[in-house]
């Protein structure tokens, strides 16, 4: 549930950065939540990863770029049953 949350809370900061406020997706906790899953994928440590791109969905979806020692990720997550989300890497395709 606290998952699903963070992403619906992030959409909703975004969808107002038009206002010049801070967004939810330079917030501490969500890019450690980000970076650690992420970790799983680069094979590089949490504080390793760097994140770009994040594009959280009112749906609760969303996208991420995951970049660790060259290499880039693209990252996604998706909401399943139960508040939990489902979440993949893979190389950018060149």
């Amino acid at each position: 549930m606290r998952t699903k949350t963070l992403w619906k809370l992030l959409a909703i900061s975004i969808a107002g950065g038009a206002c010049g406020c801070t967004t939810l997706a330079n917030m501490p906790a969500v890019q450690e939540k980000l970076k650690l899953v992420s970790a799983g994928y680069t094979g590089c440590m949490p504080d390793e990863n760097v994140l770009s791109n994040v594009a959280p969905n009112p749906d609760g979806s969303g996208t991420w770029n995951a970049t660790c020692k060259g290499k880039t990720y693209l990252c996604s997550t998706i909401p399943t049953a139960h508040d939990s989300q489902t979440y993949h890497c893979a190389p950018v395709a060149q």
